[in-house]
């Protein structure tokens, strides 16, 4: 295996990890941070430099008696991630995680659209307060994920027609822009009128801005209080949008651009999941 030239001055797996993690996002790099401290621990937190192949194949093994296909393939490409970025900083001489083999996991993502009747007693039924309700407005209306909703600010807001469009700070630290539907936006002025307190457009009780934790949790009980599966969740709403929009008629490349995928082959995951559609439609036996 070919061996990197140097181009880090990290001595230290600390370090090293440190600067693998500096241009992730706030929920990735926890989420990450997570992943290394749970493999370092399982293997006795020996040096990087002395992870052998066994200790990968040992860990893998360990995941498949306590986790659910998906996400054991995510904590690998973690691993995987870490070691390969040592391997092309020149930290480390071989890439070890290059032998790691991500597992195959089924495609549950059909399993996680609501239907539209769904969404809107969701939003109309499943929530309290205005502020809620337009959250999840957002995130369907949108496609939004939950730290795109609680970053924005009112300056991120623009005049768009009758409507109106965000500027969006997304996943991998990429702008985009968003258009917010007419009715949607008139909700969204009429609520800054009288809950306008900071630069942010939705707020604690404490005027602070939201915490991902806090709309998890208020999801949680808006699908408790409207009747809809409990295992619902903020991406459940993207997904939806996704999903439904391709459904009425929405381009592929414009659902790309306006979701923030990095590749059409991520939107194209939405297409052909239908429950109601499929070839057996056409077969008459």
């Amino acid at each position: 295996m070919k061996t990197q030239n140097k181009i880090t001055n990290a001595t230290s797996d600390r370090q090293i990890i440190l600067i693998w993690l500096r241009d992730k996002s706030e929920t990735t790099s926890v989420s990450y941070r997570s992943t290394v401290e749970k493999f370092l621990e399982f293997i006795g937190n020996k040096p990087l430099a002395e992870v052998m192949l066994e200790d990968l194949q040992q860990w893998l093994d360990g995941l498949k008696l306590r986790f659910k296909p998906t996400t054991i393939a995510n904590k690998v490409l973690v691993i995987k991630s870490l070691f390969s970025f040592c391997a092309k900083t020149g930290y480390l001489t071989n890439n070890i995680g290059s032998f790691l083999k991500t597992p195959k996991a089924k495609e549950t993502i059909a399993e996680r659209i609501l239907e539209i009747n769904d969404v809107r007693g969701l939003i109309k039924y499943g929530v309290k307060n205005e502020r809620d309700r337009l959250m999840l407005s957002l995130m369907y209306g949108c496609g939004l994920r939950v730290s795109e909703v609680i970053n924005l600010t009112w300056n991120d807001l623009r005049k768009h027609g009758q409507g109106g469009k965000a500027t969006v700070f997304g996943k991998g630290s990429k702008t985009r822009v968003v258009l917010i539907p007419d009715k949607l936006w008139q909700q969204l002025k009429e609520f800054e009128k009288y809950n306008r307190v900071n630069q942010y457009v939705f707020v604690s009780r404490n005027d602070n801005k939201m915490e991902r934790s806090v709309v998890h949790r208020m999801i949680k009980r808006a699908c408790k209080r409207a009747n809809i599966d409990e295992r619902a969740s903020s991406h459940w709403l993207r997904h939806s949008h996704a999903s439904h929009s391709l459904e009425a008629g929405c381009n592929l490349r414009l659902l790309q651009q306006s979701l923030g995928h990095a590749s059409v082959t991520t939107t194209e995951r939405y297409l052909h999941i239908s429950p109601d559609a499929g070839s057996s439609q056409f077969i008459d036996f």
